[in-house]
């Protein structure tokens, strides 16, 4: 009766799977042939655009993984390369995969006119100046002496300075961009998870890497936030990028240091991630094997050496603040030229309150779509929405207790960046879902493989296809404007 039961749950799954993966591409193609108009500005898109970079990116991408497949046959029992091997090859595929759902279901192909902001602001720095001097929308901008900044901290503007410097900001193209740092994520998901089995700090099979990075690649919020490339996505998917790779240097160097060099770049997108270190600290501390009474001692040392490149971040985001705010602690936020719906709130309680909680609880976890009559279909609160229905797998979360190892730690760093994200003014505006759910991802994805099991269920596989689909309607009616 059991293994019966088992093989039914095995059957809806493959069936499920492959229902969600044919409704996709039937829906997608018969969008396309109802609307011809958008496939036929296409190739006049393509031959004004320059793919000069994109086709070295593609070059260097083939040349590492003839170099790593080389080496997986001169060393066949180096598990690591076959681990970095298969990762780039998912890196290529979940590439091109963000490239279709950008120029064939949302149908963003290029930066947007209204706020490129991150091209300008490269351009500034290259100039000596930390302003703009913006031509079209000043929306989400903070005016202050005279000039226009940009209140977002800068690694977006950063990353984007060599080809700014080489062609203009307008040579720039942040869809393009910001699909490749997101099929990067997806990459370094599954070296996490392999690097988590081979420490044997989970004992997830080698196939739940693959439904992990699935199930953050398109079960999440993640999709469609890594296709339009605007100003506020862009730095989250950066963001993320750089927290997984300090959890992926940790696991494969065992640095604290350089996994904390590698937070500190993604504090120069987002700087709550700094609530991550206490999860890197405690996965060094399993690395380690360490106990209770001898963690503190032994952690000492590293744990104020890591502190350093972390420090020094935080030193040269005040240097910039000053610079632009004369202000050490002023990003601009609280001045930043926001929707009329949030001027209110931010003017009578600030950035932080205990008056926003509800409405930002409500947006996390409650939010529920509602019916549309003139679509016919539930449509998600533009505010936010529970992320149990975009991500319904988030529910196993209650299989990875805390205890005194790193899942410990990741429970941690959860509170600790949830604590300002819920007292914050902004529930993240006009998004599907709730997109700041992406700060939290890297500890929640660890305790999504430790919940798991030795291999991911029928029923977590159910929950992943069920993600998967969701977050394509939200592809769909987020940028695609399906039912807005």
């Amino acid at each position: 009766m059991q293994k019966d039961t088992a093989k039914l749950g095995e059957r809806l799954a493959f069936f499920a799977g492959l229902g969600v993966v044919g409704f996709i591409v039937v829906d997608t193609t018969l969008r396309r042939i109802a609307d011809p108009r958008a496939l036929l500005r296409l190739p006049r898109f393509f031959a004004l655009m320059d793919f000069r970079p994109e086709g070295a990116l593609l070059l260097l991408a083939l040349m590492w993984i003839a170099f790593l497949s080389w080496r997986a046959r001169r060393f066949p029992e180096d598990g690591r390369t076959r681990a970095f091997l298969r990762a780039s090859w998912l890196f290529l595929g979940v590439w091109l995969v963000y490239l279709l759902s950008a120029y064939l279901v949302a149908l963003q192909w290029d930066t947007s006119k209204s706020k490129p902001y991150f091209p300008e602001l490269a351009a500034a720095f290259l100039q000596g100046r930390t302003y703009i001097e913006p031509t079209g929308s000043t929306s989400d901008l903070t005016f202050y002496n005279g000039h226009w900044y940009v209140a977002f901290p800068p690694l977006a503007a950063l990353l984007m300075l060599p080809r700014v410097a080489l062609s203009g900001p307008d040579a720039v193209n942040s869809v393009r961009f910001s699909a490749t740092y997101g099929a990067l994520n997806v990459a370094l998901v599954y070296l996490m998870a392999e690097g988590l089995r081979r420490r044997k700090l989970i004992p997830l099979d080698s196939r739940g890497s693959y439904w992990l990075a699935a199930l953050f690649g398109f079960g999440t919020v993640h999709w469609y936030l890594a296709l339009p490339g605007n100003v506020w996505f862009v730095s989250q998917i950066l963001a993320v990028t750089f927290s997984l790779l300090a959890a992926v240097a940790l696991l494969e160097t065992g640095s604290l240091p350089l996994a904390s060099a590698a937070l500190g770049v993604a504090m120069l997108a987002r700087p709550n991630v700094v609530f991550l270190w206490p999860f890197l600290l405690g996965l060094q501390g399993s690395l380690k094997s360490l106990n209770r009474t001898n963690f503190l001692r032994a952690s000492l040392r590293p744990a104020l050496l890591a502190l350093i490149p972390i420090g020094l971040v935080v030193a040269g985001l005040m240097s910039y603040n000053y610079i632009r705010f004369d202000n050490l602690l002023e990003f601009g936020y609280r001045t930043m030229n926001v929707g009329a719906y949030l001027k209110a709130d931010l003017a009578a309680y600030g950035q932080f309150n205990l008056h926003f909680l509800p409405r930002n609880f409500d947006a996390m976890l409650l939010s529920l779509p509602r019916w549309d009559a003139a679509c016919g279909f539930f449509v998600p609160d533009p505010l936010g929405m529970s992320i149990l229905l975009t991500t319904p797998a988030l529910i196993l979360l209650y299989r990875a207790r805390p205890s005194w190892t790193w899942s410990g730690a990741a429970w941690i760093s959860i509170l600790l960046l949830l604590a300002p994200l819920l007292l914050y003014f902004n529930t993240g505006s006009a998004q599907f879902g709730y997109r700041f759910q992406l700060d939290l991802i890297v500890p929640i994805l660890c305790l999504l493989a430790l919940a798991f099991g030795e291999r991911v269920s029928a029923a977590a596989r159910l929950l992943i296809w069920a993600g998967v689909l969701v977050n394509y309607l939200g592809v769909l009616w987020f940028l695609a404007g399906v039912c807005r």
